[in-house]
């Protein structure tokens, strides 16, 4: 294929107004999420309850943990060398072949995973041995995880917002009324199978818009060779410790709250989180769609932080805005967003958002790391907050602060992690090599 034939699947898109109009796309798509994702919880609350949402949390940490590693969690890696590789279509295509191939096998490998220990993981997740079959399900939708996650890196790679936007809004369309069955008509069961739903609807739109692309006809199997490889591994270990750290701690951090404070506390800890992960989604996708490419192609490190202090002041001061309206109406919210159930929450709620809000923050530095494939900085960062959190907690309930001294450790941990952050990206901008 010529590099004339090939460039055709590359589109330019410039100027304010295009920037503008993909901003709107992109927000609208990911409001539409969190929309969804709200109703969901809500669903979930009022069916279920308090406790219901705290026997339910593993297994939403464990569908968490898939949507991130589902295909080796190379989607930022993709969007990283697309977006520098977009002006080399052969490049391109050789490397969307191999993200393909390593995609597959890494899915095969969690499709075998839970064949052969489904039983001992229902066990963890749920509680119970009959819901084994949960696990099942989780291993055969990760392959759709996976695929969506290619779409999309390539997608926001080449700056196809239509193509994202029309992928998120598709599938938060789909997902509402199927869970809304499913969560009302088969309690805990359906509920599980609902936040599976959440994440595989996105691949029926992400299929239609790879069926038209002429990617799909551009993009060759071929052999696979081991250097190649090598780019995207760093990427995997990235996700592999961000995707276990989250929920590894979230289950540590509920198993202790459960057994300290009881499960109602863990059911309002969990509500929490998953509200929190709703809002702070919508600064993740802006971050990977607008800022990681802009990063990615940039070298000089005085215009890396030029750009890092600009996204850093737009992210918190939108925070800033949104949380504090989010406290000031937080009763009358919480209800609307859950259930009466979870008006304790209230009381807490300031805490979550104080971390949320410096937590967003560093968010932006640690798309510099990825982008900069800082994969040692990156797993030291992971790893060390996780640990912070843990630390913090287990302090905090055997002194007897309960649920308010979990909330409380969330602060402290991303206090630490804030100014660790920042002192190692002003020493960073500060090399010269």
């Amino acid at each position: 294929m010529s590099d004339n034939a090939s460039s055709a699947v590359v589109q330019k898109r410039g100027g304010r107004s295009g920037l503008l109009f993909s901003a709107v796309l992109t927000t609208s798509a990911h409001l539409s999420k969190i929309a969804v994702g709200f109703l969901l919880l809500k669903l979930i609350a009022v069916y279920l309850g308090v406790e219901g949402m705290g026997q339910l949390g593993n297994f939403m940490s464990a569908v968490l943990f898939l949507s991130l590693l589902a295909g080796g969690g190379i989607q930022n890696g993709i969007i990283k060398y697309v977006a520098e590789f977009k002006s080399r279509p052969r490049v391109l295509l050789g490397f969307l072949a191999d993200a393909r191939a390593y995609s597959l096998g890494f899915c095969s490998l969690i499709l075998v995973a839970a064949l052969a220990f489904h039983v001992p993981l229902a066990r963890f997740l749920m509680g119970e041995e009959g819901y084994d079959w949960l696990i099942v399900v989780l291993g055969l939708a990760q392959f759709g995880f996976a695929f969506t996650n290619i779409v999309n890196g390539t997608a926001n790679g080449l700056h196809e917002t239509k193509v994202y936007a029309a992928i998120q809004i598709i599938g938060n369309v789909l997902t509402l009324p199927i869970a809304w069955w499913l969560i009302s008509h088969h309690g805990l069961a359906g509920a599980a199978l609902a936040m599976v739903v959440f994440y595989l609807s996105y691949s029926l739109p992400a299929f239609y818009f790879y069926i038209q692309s002429r990617l799909r006809r551009s993009v060759r199997w071929h052999k696979v060779q081991a250097p190649k490889l090598r780019r995207l591994g760093g990427f995997t270990l990235m996700a592999i410790v961000g995707a276990i750290s989250v929920p590894v701690v979230e289950i540590v951090v509920r198993r202790m709250l459960t057994e300290s404070v009881g499960l109602e506390a863990a059911g309002l800890w969990q509500a929490s989180i998953k509200l929190s992960s709703a809002y702070m989604g919508f600064f993740v996708v802006f971050l990977a769609a607008y800022f990681m490419p802009i990063v990615s192609a940039q070298q000089d490190r005085k215009l890396i932080a030029v750009t890092v202090r600009k996204f850093m002041g737009l992210v918190m001061g939108l925070f800033i805005v949104g949380g504090t309206g989010f406290y000031l109406l937080r009763e009358h919210l919480i209800p609307l967003l859950l259930s009466g159930d979870f008006s304790d929450l209230a009381d807490v709620i300031q805490y979550q958002l104080i971390g949320d809000c410096l937590r967003i923050s560093t968010y932006v530095i640690g798309f510099v790391v990825v982008a900069k494939a800082a994969t040692r900085l990156y797993v030291a960062l992971e790893v060390g907050q996780g640990v912070l959190f843990c630390l913090f907690s287990v302090v905090a309930l055997q002194r007897g602060a309960g649920l308010e001294g979990v909330f409380m450790a969330h602060v402290a941990m991303n206090v630490i992690y804030f100014l660790v952050s920042v002192t190692g990206f002003y020493f960073y901008t500060r090399r010269t090599v």
